[in-house]
């Protein structure tokens, strides 16, 4: 297979078809999914880049020699810039005289200034620049299409350069939605250049582009398309949201606080904003307030899920066990093996004081991801034969409960003493230990062991 083959072109001495090939070929070998073809793909750009001086354009431009020249009509230029017969003039200057230089400049010539062509970086820039501006447009990943695709994004020798301009310009305009910061990073390969951008620029603005494109501070951009930001300063409102959230992480629960519901006063249609400012409510000890922005969250994205978990255990916190079980049957009802929504199903139901049901999604819990530490705990609960009374247990769920406390107890007792065990066999190895030492590691042990069963002990009754 030849290089042409690979990149999908027919041979051609045009570079930037071969890059634009290239890219084309670059989005179906990744090099994190597909090294082999990635390799391949490199290799045969290299190649072709370096055959196409030498490829033979299909159509020679060659110059017509039919029509004859002006000197073989005879013509012959001088000076003046016009065409001499042979002929006399009769207003040729005689000899002597000093003629002026309209006589020699009959027919002046005037050179049109041509203007000096954009650089192709500067270009790009404006481009994308313009596309920013226009808030609609800048939302849109389609809008940036084909700015994204210019020959100058392929240029590799000048890919430094378009770096550097770039990332001058993200550093102040960063709202973008998730979408196009993918695509700049299939552009210009910022997760892969990682570390070599934390050695140019500042880690803040690397880590903040790698958490936009890995999603782990995202804030959506979709509720803009229904509710568009009209008269409104939206780049002052994308800073508050962005700095709420930033202090929310950090646990400033005061300044976040302030951030979040001046945003809200200028925007209210983002259901991001709302979950963001229910949880700031919550952990300030606002319930009331916090079951607002959640309800709110719902009312304008019914399809998610993450307002109704939030607003349940909202609700479970004001003891309006019903309620929250209404807003869990809806996580459930998408993601039926979330152990932790079965776990605060079964302590609304322990609320409700249906122990059976409780314990029984208790169980379905706990054995989905055994052992779920608060599915367990919740269940020795409500197996409180002094609180609640038991109920019959089939010989199968009785082993299968004895197994799971002794696994439980088991790795209760290596978590308290897992040091000592350590320390006594490095000793051992390297010393020869009196036995009383082997002793005072039994007693240990012991003395954990019983520590372990006083807390079984306690849980189940």
């Amino acid at each position: 297979m030849s290089v042409w083959d690979i990149l999908g072109i027919e041979a051609t001495g045009d570079t930037s078809a071969i890059k634009r090939a290239y890219a084309k070929k670059l989005r179906l070998h990744h090099p994190e999914d597909d090294p082999e073809g990635y390799q391949r793909l490199r290799e045969a750009y290299d190649s072709a880049l370096t055959m196409a001086p030498y490829v033979e354009p299909e159509k020679d431009e060659r110059l017509d020699f039919d029509e004859p020249s002006a000197y073989d009509r005879g013509q012959t230029a001088f000076s003046g810039g016009e065409l001499w017969t042979g002929e006399e003039k009769d207003d040729y200057p005689a000899s002597g005289q000093s003629p002026a230089a309209s006589d020699y400049y009959r027919e002046p010539l005037h050179h049109a200034r041509e203007p000096i062509p954009q650089d192709p970086i500067e270009q790009f820039i404006d481009e994308i620049d313009e596309i920013y501006e226009n808030f609609q447009a800048r939302i849109d990943p389609e809008a940036w299409e084909d700015a994204l695709n210019r020959d100058i994004v392929w240029d590799v020798e000048r890919s430094g350069e378009l770096q550097y301009e770039l990332m001058d310009f993200l550093e102040d305009h960063r709202h973008l939605p998730r979408p196009v910061w993918q695509r700049l990073d299939d552009m210009l390969h910022f997760t892969e250049n990682k570390e070599d951008l934390l050695g140019e620029y500042p880690d803040s603005l690397i880590e903040y582009i790698m958490s936009q494109i890995n999603g782990t501070s995202e804030l959506r951009y979709e509720c803009f398309k229904e509710h568009p930001a009209k008269d409104i300063d939206i780049e002052q409102y994308l800073d508050l949201r962005e700095q709420g959230q930033y202090m929310l992480k950090e646990g400033e629960l005061e300044e976040a606080l302030d951030d979040l519901t001046r945003a809200n006063e200028i925007y209210p249609h983002d259901p991001d904003l709302q979950l963001m400012l229910g949880k700031c409510h919550a952990r300030t000890g606002n319930l009331t307030a916090a079951d607002e922005c959640f309800g709110q969250a719902i009312r304008l994205a019914p399809e998610e899920l993450d307002g109704y978990w939030h607003r349940a255990q909202i609700r479970f916190e004001q003891a309006d066990y019903s309620s929250a079980l209404s807003d869990l049957e809806k996580v459930l009802g998408q993601e039926p093996e979330n152990t932790d929504a079965l776990c605060l199903k079964g302590r609304c139901y322990i609320g409700l004081e249906e122990i059976d049901q409780a314990r029984d999604i208790l169980k379905q819990s706990n054995q989905l991801e055994n052992p779920h530490i608060h599915s367990y705990i919740y269940l020795c609960m409500a197996s409180n034969k002094h609180k609640y009374g038991r109920r019959h247990i089939t010989a199968a769920d009785r082993w299968r409960s004895w197994r799971s406390n002794l696994l439980f107890d088991t790795l209760m007792v290596l978590r308290l003493s897992w040091l000592y065990i350590l320390v006594y066999l490095a000793l051992q190895i390297f010393f020869d230990l009196h036995p009383v030492y082997t002793w005072l590691l039994i007693a240990v042990i012991l003395w954990n062991t019983w520590k372990a069963i006083k807390v079984h002990w306690v849980l189940a009754t």
